[in-house]
């Protein structure tokens, strides 16, 4: 049986001024004020880490839908400048994006305002495309990084080390690299670390109702985002039923689900007339010059032997590695399954967590063909590195020798982040690997912002 309780930091590794933690059981550490200090420069990182331009069929088509919103007042992306994305569907003669309308619907509520100061989205070097990112994606990372902080406080870890485990998500993992463009991979990792956080207060006895209904509402989201994402909000739900403090309100929980659910499903049903979500009805997909085959939409047919087989392997630890691009998952993985086995504190969240990722990797493997398109490693898989690094906390109080293993892959998991930061929609033309692709693009790169910006 597990203890459930709430660590005290190290006081030999704070000083009076760093206490991080209330009077109340179960109360969250507070930040400290050396915190306050990291996520201030992680913040002035954050305004010098958004890409300025639209990159790809993706982040275009989303622009379409917050253009056509803000400026035509339509879901339709007719009369939108990005229309010439291939990441679209044709309903009754009209084209629309094929991206889940969530984080369309937060970037127009932040362009309505951009556009009525005279800043129009458009291809290139563009400032209202910077705002709209920096204001939604790059903002919920810095939420996202500081409630990954709180949520080390419910571990033994000194104030300092959890500022270490921090830094890792924030800047030494493909979390940075997403944050530099829009895209809902990014939002969907920054709510599942604020909704787990909201989680383990749950757990732990403070304001169980009010925090299971935040993270109802952040993990609920994330099924706004990406269908198979929703298989945290599911997971977590068991999670509340298999603890009887948490499931006398699990109604909190479940409550947000109406909220963020209806405005997927009143865009699905003005574009259509169904509750079907456009990108799982493959017709959709068969307009006049059109690049996709039935067979190339994702959940189109399922993979099997050889194929699966080499997939799989180049989407994890191939040249689209996905451990490879995050080397601190050797790390976390394994610590994972050390909770899970052992019975540490945080084996439930252990077996949640690898459950999850159990769900979303397997779907993906059995159910795509394309790694996620030009993309820097595979982006369908971020939103699960703020579960499985959580697992890292026993690192930091470990031996040497473990200590040592983790500075080394931090600071190649920082140098693979930050090349990614340059084009996180990689050029594979140039390169299977996009860290290659990358390093062949930025001459270019740099000659561009040169010219954008002095001309």
């Amino acid at each position: 049986m597990t203890t459930e309780h709430t660590y005290a930091p190290d006081r030999d590794e704070t000083t009076p001024a760093d206490t991080v933690r209330g009077d109340e059981p179960g109360r969250p550490a507070r930040i400290s004020r050396t915190a306050w200090w990291v996520f201030l420069g992680l913040a002035v990182l954050g305004l010098l880490s958004v890409l300025p331009t639209v990159n790809s069929w993706s982040d275009a088509s989303r622009m379409a839908t917050i253009q056509a919103i803000v400026e035509h007042h339509t879901f339709s992306i007719d009369r939108t400048v990005f229309l010439p994305t291939g990441d679209k569907v044709l309903v009754d003669g009209h084209y629309y994006s094929d991206k889940l309308a969530g984080p369309a619907l937060i970037g127009a509520v932040v362009y309505y305002p951009i556009h009525a100061l005279g800043f129009e989205l458009a291809y290139g070097w563009n400032v209202a495309y910077y705002l709209i990112t920096l204001l939604t994606v790059k903002v919920f990372w810095l939420a996202g990084l500081i409630a990954f902080y709180k949520s080390l406080g419910y571990t033994p870890l000194a104030d300092r080390k959890r500022l270490w485990l921090t830094l890792a998500l924030g800047v030494g993992s493909l979390y940075f690299t997403w944050s530099a463009t829009f895209n809902n991979h990014s939002l969907a990792a920054s709510w599942v670390a604020i909704g787990f956080f909201f989680m383990l207060r749950a757990r732990h006895g403070f304001h169980v109702g009010r925090s299971l209904f935040v993270a109802g509402l952040f993990f609920s989201l994330c099924g706004g985002t990406d269908v198979p994402i929703f298989a945290v909000y599911g997971c977590f739900f068991l999670y509340v039923l298999a603890q009887r403090t948490l499931r006398r309100n699990a109604g909190w929980y479940l409550l947000p689900l109406v909220v963020t659910a209806a405005p997927a499903l009143v865009v699905n049903y003005s574009i259509s007339g169904s509750l079907v979500p456009v990108q799982l009805v493959a017709d959709y997909f068969a307009w006049p010059g059109t690049p996709w085959t039935p067979e190339e939409l994702t959940g189109g047919g399922a993979n099997s032997g050889r194929f699966l087989a080499e997939y799989a392997f180049t989407a994890l630890i191939g040249s689209r590695g996905f451990l490879l691009y995050n080397p601190l998952m050797w790390l976390a993985i394994p610590l994972a399954v050390r909770e899970l086995v052992r019975r540490r504190p945080f084996a439930r969240e252990a077996a949640v967590a690898g459950v999850v990722t159990v769900v979303i990797v397997a779907y993906y493997l059995l159910f795509s063909n394309n790694y996620s398109g030009w993309s820097y490693s595979i982006r369908w898989f971020v939103p699960l590195l703020p579960l499985l690094l959580f697992f890292l906390y026993p690192v930091l109080d470990s031996h040497v020798t473990l200590k040592v293993l983790f500075a080394l892959l931090l600071l190649a998991g920082t140098a693979v982040a930050v090349i990614g930061v340059t084009k996180p929609w990689s050029n594979m033309s140039l390169s299977d690997y996009p860290l290659v692709a990358n390093l062949h693009s930025l001459p270019k790169q740099i000659a561009d912002g040169r010219k954008a910006l002095f001309g």
